[in-house]
């Protein structure tokens, strides 16, 4: 299916405004034709009035019942609270400046970009706004077609609809609230009976003997084989159908109101990196059930994927404290489906958080790559892709190299996360 072409690039409007010459430039050298701008105007008081919020700042009480519940009841996690406190509804900062918003979105259209609004969702990095509270769906849909209809943009691209980053495992058991439980049985799910399952499974994991399971690991132990271990329990099935259902439900009701409001607009989402999707409530064969496009988001590879890998194999260890960190980190490579690509043998191998420095430490190009061709393959052939890639950062040899695979693996542009190593302009900041 032909999809068009799209380069597109994620601005601010600070960035716009302090260099206003800049898309011009990336129009002319890189061929870009779609800015992605984060939404930072002023919303009306019709749908500042649908906010859950109690008040700015919102009080801890209302707080504590909008957020995610992990299944022993307790918060999923209390270190972005701040964040959310300056905020005057889910993810919509205080202080929105409309006119120079407008501004950006004429300079982008002048430049003869296509523009798309960058708006939030449920999460944050690890806190997550429950998917299933009314109040706080009610918002985004307010929000969402308030962006859709008042700005001239030509599609919303949605980020953080997910559950929260893998490399917080305490985010796989959320959320299991009244809230959650009641949609479950709304879709057919058993609420007791998956979180039975999931205690069950880790159960299941403190009494495996772990020296099968790293000669399994060693020997080509795949995610179907883990499933094994834990039981193939339907129920632990079930809570990864369930999560990635429920969100995908509540994005279709979104694109539907949206596209109510504006039969022209694109809607749709970047997607986490498809190793580790499904542990994140995305479910990529679904996607042209509510969104237009998709955008594999392989940039944050630090942070979605090797802190991900590293956190798990923590938490193996906790479990199984006479696990060696190699081992461990094996286990998890076999799991996701990392195994085999040179990752690093030990945690302390990750040595960088510096896209640059870590492009020396993990086999950069082959893990994108790997990930992006899972990405194609799984997402529906209707749904155009636009892989986020760094432009900054990594090594120029990789971005060409990750950017010409892409494209032969039938993705359909490209969106860029900085431009330092594509085109030869110093940003004003």
């Amino acid at each position: 299916m032909q999809h068009r072409n799209m380069t597109g690039i994620y601005l601010t409007t600070k960035l716009i405004m302090d260099n206003p010459d800049y898309i011009k430039v990336l129009r002319d050298d890189i061929g870009l034709n779609l800015a992605i701008i984060g939404f930072s105007g002023q919303l009306p008081q019709v749908v500042n009035e649908k906010s859950p919020y109690d008040g700015v700042p919102l009080s801890d009480d209302c707080l504590h019942r909008l957020v995610a519940r992990h299944m022993d009841g307790g918060l999923v996690d209390p270190l972005e609270f701040d964040r959310v406190r300056a905020s005057i509804g889910p993810s919509v900062t205080v202080g929105g400046d409309d006119a120079m918003f407008r501004k950006c979105i004429d300079t982008a259209h002048q430049a003869g970009c296509d523009v798309w609004i960058c708006g939030g969702s449920w999460t944050l990095r690890r806190l997550m706004f429950c998917p299933s509270n009314t109040l706080t769906n009610d918002w985004y849909e307010s929000v969402y077609c308030h962006l859709a209809s008042h700005y001239g943009v030509q599609g919303l691209d949605i980020t953080h609809a997910r559950f929260p980053m893998g490399s917080f495992p305490r985010g796989l058991f959320a959320c299991t609230c009244d809230a959650c439980e009641n949609e479950a049985n709304n879709m057919g799910y058993d609420m007791p009976r998956m979180v039975g399952s999931l205690r069950s499974a880790h159960q299941r994991l403190r009494e495996t003997d772990m020296s099968h399971l790293v000669s399994g690991a060693n020997g080509g132990l795949g995610p179907l084989d883990i499933l094994h271990l834990l039981g193939l329990d339907p129920g632990l099935l079930d809570w990864f159908r369930f999560r990635s259902g429920l969100l995908g439900h509540n994005l279709g009701r979104f694109r539907e109101a949206v596209q109510d409001a504006n039969p022209d607009i694109l809607f749709g989402t970047d997607t986490y990196p498809a190793s580790l999707s499904l542990f994140m409530g995305h479910n990529h064969g679904d996607w042209a059930n509510f969104a237009d496009f998709a955008s594999p988001l392989v940039s944050h590879i630090y942070q979605f994927v090797s802190l991900t890998l590293i956190e798990w194999a923590i938490f193996i260890q906790e479990i199984h404290p006479e696990l060696c960190e190699r081992d461990a980190m094996q286990i998890v490579y076999s799991i996701t489906g990392y195994d085999g690509l040179g990752m690093p043998e030990s945690i302390s191998a990750y040595n960088a958080q510096d896209p640059e420095d870590l492009a020396q430490s993990i086999p950069l190009t082959e893990v994108i790559l790997h990930d992006l061709k899972k990405a194609r393959s799984s997402l529906p052939d209707q749904v155009p892709s636009y892989p986020i890639l760094h432009g900054s950062g990594w090594p120029k040899d990789a971005i060409i190299e990750i950017r010409e695979g892409s494209e032969k693996l039938g993705h359909n542009g490209i969106i860029w996360q900085g431009t330092d190593e594509l085109v030869d302009y110093r940003l004003k900041s």
